[in-house]
């Protein structure tokens, strides 16, 4: 039951943030507002991303094990479920619990 739930809040998550950031800017770029990166057992979804200025990137955790966030100006601490917005900066995010989780950011 509690999977269901919440593979449910990840889908309804992704799925509003897919319309409200549907307008795309050139080069690829996400027009400014909210990216959500899903914080899956041990990868993150997607694995880079490219966003316009003033973007927040939206983690949402939806596997079993804790993960944690680092990047820069980020530092997120360690948890299984929930959700935490940061404005996005270019550069490599991490979990420095599992090696080789990385997620790779660029702010046009």
């Amino acid at each position: 039951m509690k999977r269901t739930l919440i593979l449910i809040a990840v889908a309804l998550t992704l799925a509003l943030s897919a319309a409200a950031g549907s307008a795309v800017a050139d080069g690829g770029a996400q027009a400014a507002g909210s990216k959500s990166i899903s914080v899956r057992d041990d990868y993150f979804s997607p694995k880079s991303v490219t966003v316009s200025r003033g973007t927040k990137l939206r983690f949402v955790w939806s596997g079993r094990r804790a993960h944690n966030v680092v990047g820069p100006g980020t530092n997120i601490s360690a948890r299984v479920r929930g959700s935490a917005s940061v404005r996005a900066r270019s550069g490599r995010y991490v979990c420095t619990i599992h090696a080789g989780m990385r997620l790779t950011v660029k702010v046009r």
